[in-house]
């Protein structure tokens, strides 16, 4: 078996060492890739390096996509259809991207690939990170987990991984302006080391990290989550009767909102 990898950033790298340590042949390309990612290639000198992405499309069994939202369309047009195995997308897509690059894969004459949409929950380098999977061809993946990796098969349908996708990230970035407003509120009585301390007997211990880290990340992060909560506004919208919209979104909005204020 031949598991080849367009990108090979922090993801690509960490999922290819598991599978050389089971004896999976591993390749990828240095093709208009930056010095960093060639750096990262050359310290892995297990990873057999094709001559350019076409041939290594052509070459693998499984061809797995991890570069940036940004470019997913465009690698799954320019190679993606030349793999005749199974495509995976493993970027944070939306559904409809999902759904584009779905009708590129798998149109493309007799020899197409299947197309296998991936999301990795959690930090990849966690034992505790899993890799969701969705689509009609996602259980001939299973078999990873016998190399160390959490799969989890969503269903048959390719675009239900982007869904879930988008749900978590309604209900992280909610919690986050939440715990914003909350953490403000706490430091202006005074209470804040005995806020976290009755939240830890539910939460956890390492709730205050996360909390602290989230809330931290706000001023450099919160146009962008302003952006992010605009794009999946779009979507249900376009997903959902406007009455329902209407009626069941008011709190996305107020979270949208809420990064839109933070200065």
């Amino acid at each position: 078996m031949k598991v080849g990898f367009i990108g090979f950033g922090e993801v690509s790298s960490t999922l290819a060492k598991k599978l050389l340590k089971n004896d999976v042949e591993v390749m990828s390309s240095t093709e208009g890739r930056s010095e960093k990612t060639k750096d990262i290639l050359n310290e892995m000198p297990d990873i057999a390096k094709v001559k350019n992405f076409k041939k290594l499309a052509i070459s693998s069994d499984i061809l797995i996509s991890a570069v940036t939202p940004f470019e997913s369309l465009k690698i799954a047009e320019k190679y993606g259809i030349f793999n005749k195995g199974i495509f995976l997308d493993l970027n944070n897509i939306s559904p409809d991207t999902t759904l584009k690059i779905k009708n590129i894969i798998e149109n493309n004459g007799a020899n197409s690939p299947c197309f296998v949409k991936g999301a990795i929950i959690g930090k990849v380098s966690s034992s505790d990170s899993c890799i969701y999977l969705s689509g009609e061809k996602a259980k001939e993946l299973n078999f990873l987990a016998n190399f160390g990796f959490n799969i989890k098969i969503i269903s048959e349908n390719v675009v239900d991984v982007a869904y879930i996708k988008i749900l978590r990230s309604i209900y992280t970035k909610g919690v986050t302006a939440l715990l914003s407003e909350v953490l403000a509120i706490s430091e202006e009585m005074s209470l804040t080391k005995e806020l976290f301390e009755v939240l830890a007997i539910s939460e956890g211990e390492k709730f205050e990290s996360i909390v602290k880290s989230r809330v931290e990340s706000l001023s450099k992060s919160h146009q962008r989550k302003f952006e992010e909560m605009n794009e999946i506004l779009d979507f249900l919208k376009d997903f959902h009767k406007k009455d329902f919209f209407d009626s069941n979104s008011k709190m996305i909005k107020a979270t949208r909102d809420k990064f839109g204020e933070i200065k």
